[in-house]
């Protein structure tokens, strides 16, 4: 069925969904069910999108299915039908919400379809031991999901989403073992990982296709029975370690991204800036529950955090989709849609289109890099089984973001789908990159040539694709030193020589899985910026039988070093700077000043936009029509309520050629006052009360 939509689902910024997994083993499960409902929460809410069940992870569907079982509460009645009928009748476009992989009444009819992990696999926070988890590489099982998406694909919806796209740990059923061996000459599945040996890595990168290949094959089926729907897959482990096997590759699945996050404002700053710049269109989608997490069902988040959630999304040029869970008899908590309402109608307002983010820094994410080396060899059966992004790449990305919005650096994530346009960016930081292909080395080393500048830190290119580590890192003849190893012992200390550079020694942690800590390098054709201090007795952390340590409480520096801690190097006409300590992986006012001090000298001018306010602050601008500019700001604390911030002041650049126009404020178009001194306007854009959005306007003239 094909059908016109005046508005559709990809369009739409404020997107409701009602959570719906709800088994029918008791007559009283939604019994009090009524589809009118979710219409009227939708209205209430004030949404233009809404995504609705039509089936969930207990795999029993709400429509009459042909193909699959049905929930009891259905009868003789068509509840998605029947919803999605309120839903169009207010104008309201339509998606529709499907569980692959997770799916209870699958794994329970048919035993030979059901996902055998190799080691006691998790879902985070959630009972693991309430889903039956079936495995995509079973024969039947896709046959089973085509059939459904030809019947969900006759309803009037304009888009599908497809729920737990990732692997809930190494599979190995027999459908696995033969897949792998007829694709590798026989090859029967690792006993080990071990990410320097080629047969583990071999079988890993095969675990990212398959799931690639699965968006990909989900998405074509769809096209063929609805050729005019959007497509797209819960992107939520988009950065979660090796185990989930999700891969920039998987993207081609999507016709956009978006996905459930429940994560701290860190999370959410991290992956609706790497969402932006990897989606396939615009915009994003940020999802989030109104209740505190998803094991909660009664306690909800505070408004003001439903707001500002909904306000970050805007800032970021995002959808903001909130998740309300149905009781078990089908009714649906007023107050919850009230705190959705509170959050949709927060960003109302400045939920405008934009083009082109500013980006005067791109943070590269490496999804070659899901790993720790430090952990391994080890068992298969041993190997961790949850998605939390324990890797040391992910602490340095993450602290990276961390610094730089505290700094009001205009920033984005990039990945290996941005690699054909890194002259987007006057500067890129590899944040311990630690696994990079010959292609991306050879990028990077391009960019740099022509003009590009350059921050990597630690181990960043160390392991190749194949099973490394390499003999010296990809990009270490980039960087002008070799790799002579690592530091053992507690920590080291930085010691800036820059004239102005840190006055004190940064102390710099290893953590005792490695995740961070510093490489001992050689330089060979750099300017040593920084050198190595040591604690007294290291590497040994001392006792109280030795006289390996200098002072009982802590390990103060030393020994100066000729050792470089962090180098520059003129690469034709770019340049890079490499630290050996992954300094941007701490949370500390040291590491974090060290950081921003060295991105500032890599920058060839001043930032496009920059801000004098709190650090809790979120800045974010966009150009619109070429050269215009949409500023955000977002006062988001760690805790809420949030204080007023009372100043925030805002610095732009003049385009070349071209004179400001006019500041205006949004909604109301009020005009602050601006001044022009040297090419910058500057105007007064506090207080922040959390929040405030600018239009900056340029016409064609000389200052």
């Amino acid at each position: 069925m094909t059908a016109s939509f005046a508005k559709r689902y990809r369009d739409s910024r404020h997107r409701l969904l009602v959570d719906m997994h709800i088994p029918d083993w008791d007559a009283g499960f939604l019994e009090n069910y009524d589809p009118a409902v979710i219409a009227q929460a939708a209205r209430k809410a004030g949404a233009d999108g809404v995504m609705l069940y039509f089936q969930s992870h207990v795999g029993l569907c709400y429509w009459p299915t042909r193909t699959g079982v049905c929930h009891t509460a259905t009868r003789d009645r068509d509840l998605a039908g029947e919803a999605l009928a309120a839903l169009r009748a207010d104008g309201l476009p339509v998606c529709a919400y499907y569980s692959v992989n997770f799916n209870n009444r699958a794994w329970i009819d048919n035993p030979d379809w059901r996902l055998q992990p190799a080691a006691a696999a998790t879902v985070g926070i959630l009972p693991r031991e309430r889903y039956g988890i079936v495995c995509l590489n079973a024969e039947g099982y896709r046959a089973f999901v085509q059939s459904q998406i030809a019947e969900i694909c006759t309803y009037d919806v304009d888009a599908l989403f497809f729920d737990m796209m990732w692997w809930n740990g190494v599979c190995r059923c027999p459908s696995c073992v033969s897949r792998y061996a007829r694709e590798h000459d026989g090859a029967a599945i690792p006993s080990v990982v071990d990410w320097s040996d080629p047969a583990w890595t071999r079988f890993q990168a095969a675990r990212e296709r398959w799931l690639a290949e699965w968006t990909i094959e989900l998405r074509d089926w769809v096209k063929a029975e609805k050729p005019e729907a959007d497509v797209y897959h819960n992107f939520a482990l988009a950065v979660s370690n090796w185990t989930r096997g999700i891969s920039i590759a998987s993207v081609a699945g999507h016709d956009f991204l978006g996905g459930d996050f429940y994560g701290d404002r860190a999370e959410q700053l991290l992956i609706t800036r790497l969402m932006l710049n990897l989606s396939p269109n615009r915009p994003p989608e940020f999802m989030t529950t109104v209740a505190t997490s998803l094991v909660e069902h009664t306690r909800l988040r505070p408004v003001p955090e439903m707001e500002t959630k909904a306000l970050a999304a805007a800032a970021s040029n995002a959808a903001f989709l909130a998740i309300c869970a149905v009781d078990p008899d089908g009714r649906l908590d007023d107050g919850a849609v009230d705190r959705i309402r509170a959050g949709f109608s927060a960003a109302a307002d400045f939920s405008r289109s934009a083009d082109a983010p500013v980006e005067d820094v791109g943070l590269y994410f490496s999804d070659l890099s899901r790993f720790n080396p430090a952990v391994g060899p080890i068992p298969l059966e041993a190997a961790p089984a949850g998605s939390i992004p324990d890797y040391p790449h992910f602490d340095a990305l993450a602290g990276a973001c961390r610094a730089l919005q505290r700094a009001h650096i205009p920033f984005g994530v990039l990945s290996a789908a941005n690699i054909g346009e890194l002259r987007r960016w006057p500067v890129i930081v590899l944040p311990n990159a630690i696994r990079m292909s010959e292609a991306e080395c050879a990028a990077f080393r391009a960019y740099v040539a022509e003009g590009g500048r350059l921050y990597a830190s630690r181990d960043t290119s160390l392991y190749d694709v194949h099973g490394g580590p390499r003999q010296n890192p990809g990009l270490g003849d980039l960087f002008g030193c070799r790799r002579t190893g690592a530091f053992d012992g507690r920590l080291v200390y930085v010691i800036d020589r820059r004239p102005d550079g840190a006055a004190r020694p940064v102390a710099h942690w290893r953590s005792p899985d490695a995740r961070t800590g510093t490489a001992t390098v050689r330089a060979e054709d750099a300017e040593t910026l920084a050198v190595i201090g040591l604690p007294y007795g290291h590497p040994a952390g001392g006792t109280v039988g030795d006289t390996h340590w200098s002072s009982i409480h802590s390990s103060p520096p030393w020994t100066t070093t000729d050792t470089p801690a962090i180098l520059r190097r003129a690469v034709g006409s770019g340049m890079t700077i490499y630290s050996a300590a992954d300094i941007e992986a701490v949370q500390s006012p040291d590491q974090e000043a060290l950081f921003i001090s060295l991105i500032r000298d890599l920058m060839p001018g001043p930032e496009r936009v920059a801000v004098e306010t709190h650090p809790s602050v979120w800045m974010t601008a966009f150009s619109r029509r070429d050269h215009d500019l949409l500023i955000s700001l977002l006062a988001y604390p760690a805790e809420f309520p949030a204080l007023p911030v009372p100043s925030a002041r805002v610095r732009v650049k003049v385009p070349e050629g071209m004179v400001c126009a006019g500041v205006n404020s949004v909604p109301d178009g009020a005009c602050p006052a601006w001044s022009n001194e040297g090419g910058r306007i500057t105007f007064e854009a506090g207080p922040l009360e959390p929040f405030r959005q600018f239009e900056v306007c340029f016409a064609a003239g000389k200052p």
